[in-house]
Formats: C-alpha cells, sequence, structure tokens
C-alpha cells in the first residue's frame, strides 16, 4: 500500500526540458518514446527551440500532436556553443537564451528531466531515477562525466561513480594532465574556480539524461547566485553548475542509461556517432531524420501530413 501510495504522490511531478537545433523529427521521437516509457510521472514538457535552426526547422508539429503536454518556446538569442554573458544575466530574455534555462524558471515541479533530443528510451527511465533520487535524498542522478576526456580516469585513480573521493592537488592533477590521455588540457586553466579544482573540469552530471531535485538546487542558482545556470557554457554544459553545487555540499549519483535508452540511437557502429557530428555532416543528418519519420509513423501515431514541412530531403 506505501509503494502505490507513494507511486500516486510521484505522478505529474517531473518537468521535462528538451533543446531542439535541428533534428526535429527525432526530437519527436525523443518525446514520444519518453511519453509512451515513462509518461505517468510527466507534467510538462518545454520544448525550447533555437533562435537558428538548420533547414527551418521547427517544432510546431510535436507542440499539436500533444497539446497537454508540450510547451513550446523560442528565445530571443543564440549562443550556440559559445558562452552567454554573465553580465546580462539580470535580462530574463537574455537569460532564457541559455539552454534550458526557460524551464527552470517556468517549472513549478519538485523534479527537472534534462534530454537531448537524439535519445531513445526503451523502458521507463524516470520510475527508475525518482527511485534512486529518493531513496538517496540527491540532488541529481544521471550519467556523472565526460570521463573519456580526463586523465584522472585515464589513470585509475577515478570513475563516475568515486568522482567524490577522489580531491587531487593542483599540482597533483596537472602532472596526470602531461602523463594522461587529456585532450583539452590546454584550457583547463581557464576554468578553475574560487572553491578550487575540485570537482575536476572534466565532471559534470550530463545534460543528455538528468533528473534533477529542483528544491535542492534552487537556492544555490540564479537569482541567488547570479552567475549560476545549468545550462551555461564554461568548458562543457553544466560543468561550472555542477562544480558550485558539489561545492555547497549538494550530492550527486552516477546512474548510466543502462538497457532504459539509447543516446545517438541513428548511429552506426565504427563511425563518428555524436550530436555534433551528425549536426556536422549532412548525409548523417538526413539519414537520422529519415529513421526517425519511419519510427513516428510505425511506432508513435504520426501521420505524414504532420511530419511532411519538416522532411529536410
Amino acid at each position: 500500500m506505501e509503494s502505490i501510495l507513494n507511486n500516486s504522490l510521484r505522478n505529474n511531478s517531473v518537468d521535462v526540458a528538451i533543446q531542439m537545433h535541428g533534428k526535429p523529427l527525432m526530437t519527436a521521437v525523443a518525446i514520444s518514446s519518453l511519453l509512451k516509457n515513462s509518461g505517468r510521472w510527466i507534467n510538462k514538457i518545454y520544448l525550447i527551440e533555437e533562435r537558428q535552426q538548420p533547414f527551418c526547422a521547427n517544432g510546431k508539429f510535436i507542440a499539436r500532436h500533444y497539446p497537454d503536454k508540450v510547451i513550446r518556446y523560442r528565445p530571443y538569442l543564440f549562443h550556440g556553443l559559445l558562452p552567454a554573458n554573465k553580465l546580462f544575466f539580470k535580462w530574463q530574455f537574455y537569460r532564457n537564451s541559455v539552454r534550458y534555462q526557460y524551464a527552470f524558471e517556468n517549472s513549478d515541479r519538485k523534479y527537472l528531466y534534462i534530454i537531448h533530443n537524439d535519445v531513445l528510451f526503451h523502458d521507463d527511465i524516470l520510475g527508475m531515477y525518482l527511485n534512486h533520487i529518493e531513496c538517496g535524498s540527491y540532488a541529481g542522478v544521471g550519467p556523472i562525466g565526460m570521463c573519456w576526456n580526463c586523465p584522472a580516469h585515464s589513470s585509475g585513480h577515478c570513475s563516475s561513480d568515486n568522482y567524490l573521493n577522489y580531491r587531487p592537488t593542483t599540482l597533483e592533477f596537472s602532472e596526470l594532465a602531461q602523463k594522461y590521455h587529456a585532450p583539452r588540457k590546454e584550457i583547463y586553466d581557464l576554468f578553475k574556480y574560487d572553491e578550487g579544482n575540485w570537482p575536476l573540469p572534466e565532471c559534470r552530471l550530463n545534460e543528455w539524461s538528468a533528473l534533477i531535485d529542483r528544491e535542492q538546487t534552487a537556492p544555490y542558482q540564479f537569482p541567488y547566485y547570479k552567475d549560476i545556470l545549468f545550462g551555461q557554457m564554461d568548458l562543457d554544459t553544466a560543468v561550472r553548475w555542477f562544480h558550485h553545487m558539489n561545492n555547497h555540499g549538494l550530492q550527486f549519483k552516477n546512474v548510466p542509461l543502462g538497457s532504459h535508452a539509447t543516446h545517438v540511437w541513428t548511429g552506426r557502429e565504427g563511425e563518428a556517432n555524436s550530436g555534433m557530428s551528425t549536426m556536422n555532416n549532412q548525409e548523417l543528418y538526413f539519414r537520422a531524420e529519415k529513421m526517425s519519420y519511419q519510427k513516428l509513423i510505425s511506432d508513435y501515431g504520426f501521420t505524414d501530413r504532420e511530419l511532411t514541412d519538416n522532411k529536410p530531403w
């Protein structure tokens, strides 16, 4: 009886934020597969469309297909992969052009789930995440760390699961960066913060699948800390945010996607399969959108008429 009651209270406890720069059909697959598998937990989905879009992409058809769930927002500015100017965060129109910030400021749910638009969900990932975040009273759960770039991981000292415990001195980390794989070591010094060098610069809660407790994190970001936004680029998305939250005592748990979801699901073995690779290669982009088109028609009840304006091929 207790678990049924708890599940009932959890229903609609999560809002979702998804940023769209191109790949509207793939975006629709991400939203549709998430709703199919975890829909009972979801209140609203904030579909945030970048001001600049390749192939005139837009998400109108997604909001029309899910009118009770999807809120569509188009920011006034496009920052791309460049950091926004923190001096202008006091202006809402500017601040809400930073990735995911519109959802942070407009959600009224306890949890915000942030995803990439190239994730395909196979199982109830939010049910699984809610169990993890509530059992440990964590501020956030999801895959942690860009360990493939980190010399502390290459040397065997650190991993996504034990980043809390490995805290090298600046000198120790510098020596690791000289000895082990560290493709971004030349710019590490640009991302040193007042709190020190822990967590390490490649540490973050990865935004392709991150469940965040808004109640825990709210006192430690804008407007109370005027330069802390989750989506701000600082080496990478959420690196500064993650560093700041950890140094204020909040705890996060590494929870991989496992069998619950596939990130960049249209990729093929042996190819460069990142989202950036797809955006920078027209052949990969068209293939991903064609695969998404077929899945929307066959699995999620969309019609060709709904999708035709967003076919880039």
